[in-house]
């Protein structure tokens, strides 16, 4: 049996490049649904070139990387989705994200799965000390990212500002904003001042699939409980879905997110991808890849050798 996919892309930039994103999902897919939100705030975009199927976020929410608008502007991509098209899957994208596998395969990995959503997690647990051993990528996997998500988290933050002297307060060698902290990791301590806290915390990258059921749990009203908690914490889209969607033991996830990234370097993003790239990218089985640039180069490649696109599409794509 087949089903309807639906792709949510978040973008801030580089419009051609969303552009020709869109339109190789129309080639594939037959004109899917697709709702963009486009932070208009950081580049300006015309709408007009993109094709009837697409619609745009409006108002759109003002992002920034690391805050709680990020996973925000998605579930508002997620709620237009569910209000007009009612898809069997929903497929978040970034605009530099792209297809890797044809649509026969996509389609068929999403209507034969038993799992309700592809998602990269595991549990931040007080438990997992500092690890000993250096990090070797900047990949979620890593040894220090569940203590470091915990620090995020779960760890409560006091803030203090030492006591200077008039003298030395308005010194120009001792800036007004001097302000320390202090944090608090045991859960015998922290669960005095966290009354709103889950109980159970779960994270990881925040790219992801997830079917209708899944999403229905994001878009509930009760996630507003968990937004209010997450909106002063650090990255929270590296752990608000993944606590809303772990937390429900009746959904299956597979925490193979099908999605291929390349994070061999200690870096917060992982590597742009290029040509010499596609033969990892096809062995891993992945259906979608991050992140590639804007020149089109790789993905003209891929439409090639991987999605049977016709050569010369490319002239249609300028």
């Amino acid at each position: 049996m087949s089903v309807k996919i639906g792709f949510a892309i978040l973008s801030y930039n580089e419009p051609e490049q969303l552009l020709r994103l869109v339109k190789t999902l129309n080639a594939m897919f037959g004109d899917p649904p697709i709702v963009c939100h486009h932070d208009f705030s950081k580049c300006s975009l015309d709408e007009t070139p993109f094709p009837s199927n697409v619609r745009f976020v409006h108002p759109h929410v003002v992002t920034e990387r690391g805050l709680i608008s990020v996973p925000l502007a998605l579930l508002k991509a997620f709620r237009l989705l569910r209000e007009h098209d009612q898809p069997d899957w929903y497929v978040p994208l970034s605009g530099c994200d792209y297809p890797v596998r044809p649509a026969d395969e996509i389609i068929a990995e999403f209507s034969n799965t038993k799992f309700d959503a592809y998602l990269d997690y595991r549990e931040i647990l007080y438990s997992a000390v500092p690890p000993a051993e250096k990090d070797q990528d900047g990949g979620f996997d890593r040894p220090s990212w569940v203590p470091l998500a915990y620090d995020r988290y779960c760890a409560c933050l006091f803030y203090y500002w030492p006591v200077f002297s008039k003298k030395k307060l308005f010194s120009r060698r001792i800036p007004f904003d001097r302000r320390r902290v202090v944090l608090f990791r045991n859960p015998r301590i922290t669960r005095w001042f966290q009354s709103n806290r889950p109980s159970r915390i779960f994270g990881g990258d925040f790219a992801f699939l997830a079917n209708h059921r899944a999403v229905d749990r994001l878009l509930d009203p009760s996630v507003e409980k968990l937004i209010r908690y997450f909106q002063a914490r650090e990255a929270p889209d590296e752990a608000l879905f993944h606590t809303v969607l772990c937390n429900h033991s009746d959904l299956q996830i597979c925490k193979d997110t099908k999605r291929y990234a390349d994070w061999s370097i200690i870096d917060p993003h992982p590597k742009w991808l290029d040509v010499s790239d596609v033969p990892k990218i096809l062995a891993s089985g992945a259906l979608f890849a991050r992140k590639f640039r804007p020149d089109g180069v790789a993905q003209a490649f891929i439409d090639r050798t991987a999605l049977g696109l016709v050569p010369d599409r490319e002239t249609a794509l300028q």
